[in-house]
């Protein structure tokens, strides 16, 4: 990658509201909460931390509501010292939301709240930051937003022409997602950092028979993530498989997320796109281990994790 180390996240920025649990219930069933708690989320901010933790220059694109999460979110992002040259308040706004079931055994259910944070406006971003962009982080959950999801996949695809390299996270709603835009992402897309079921349900939607070959062909690279089996590196090249660094998991939200996050921010450091993989795997590794947003991944850790 070049030398610049500005990282744009699309995906917007909502706040998580967790409820733990010793189990999830069965529908109509009931389970007693053992705690609850609420803080500023989604899938940039997390990867923002890991980026900004490990050199690189993340910034955040996202309307900010009128009430008092859009105030919490904005306070956050000052606290943590992320640029904020691409938020921005939108009048009437509503701030989206996240409910979290964290069980026991720290996985996690979700259920979305859609709020402002997918407003996309082309003018927001500045041509000077547009020349500084040195890759992209977008999530899928971008794609839910009828009448404001083009214009993002428009942003997309011109940054693609101009070589910009789009690291593409799907998400577990591509069921939601317009199909055709869903199409278009996925071929703007550099890298896909899909799950297993990601990946099965995009070849489902899109009528492709296999995602990483797929995605060889048009010369991107496919990195399937699967958990504590590691992942699968998927380029022309042929498949590598890339190990999973064991976690005493405590969290795994904002795991995929850190991922995302490293794995760009060792690229951008330098390293292959397998050495950036395995880099991904010790980050989401070490995000697993703590509650909510990942902490300080300093690269001093991060070695340490990959032993």
């Amino acid at each position: 990658m070049a030398e610049k180390k500005k990282v744009l996240l699309l995906g917007g920025l909502l706040m998580d509201r967790y409820l733990l649990a010793d189990r999830y219930p069965g529908r109509g069933e009931d389970a007693l909460v053992r705690e609850e708690r609420r803080q500023a989320g989604g899938c940039p901010l997390n990867a923002a931390r890991v980026l900004a933790s490990l050199g690189a220059e993340p910034v955040l694109y996202s309307a900010l509501g009128e009430d008092e999460m859009a105030r919490e979110l904005s306070d956050t992002a000052d606290r943590l010292s992320l640029s904020r040259e691409a938020l921005y308040p939108l009048p009437g706004g509503k701030t989206g939301a996240c409910t979290i079931v964290l069980d026991r055994e720290g996985e996690r259910t979700f259920f979305t709240y859609r709020g402002c944070e997918g407003h996309f406006d082309r003018a927001r971003l500045s041509p000077a930051l547009v020349e500084e962009i040195a890759a992209v982080f977008v999530t899928g959950i971008y794609l839910v937003y009828p009448g404001w999801s083009e214009g993002a996949v428009d942003f997309l695809e011109e940054l693609s022409a101009r070589g910009v390299p789009i690291l593409f996270d799907p998400g577990s709603l591509v069921g939601e997602m317009d199909p055709g835009l869903l199409r278009r992402v996925a071929e703007a897309a550099t890298i896909l950092t899909p799950n297993g079921w990601e990946r099965r349900e995009l070849e489902r939607i899109l009528s492709i028979p296999d995602l990483p070959a797929w995605a060889a062909e048009r010369g991107a690279a496919c990195l399937e993530t699967r958990g504590a089996e590691g992942s699968v590196l998927a380029t022309w090249e042929g498949e590598r498989a890339i190990p999973a660094y064991p976690a005493k998991v405590v969290d795994t939200t904002g795991a995929g997320d850190s991922f995302a996050g490293g794995l760009l921010a060792a690229l951008l450091a330098g390293q292959s796109l397998e050495e950036a993989a395995k880099t991904a795997s010790a980050c989401g590794s070490l995000a697993s281990e703590v509650p909510g947003i990942p902490g300080d991944l300093a690269w001093e850790a991060v070695r340490a994790r990959m032993g």
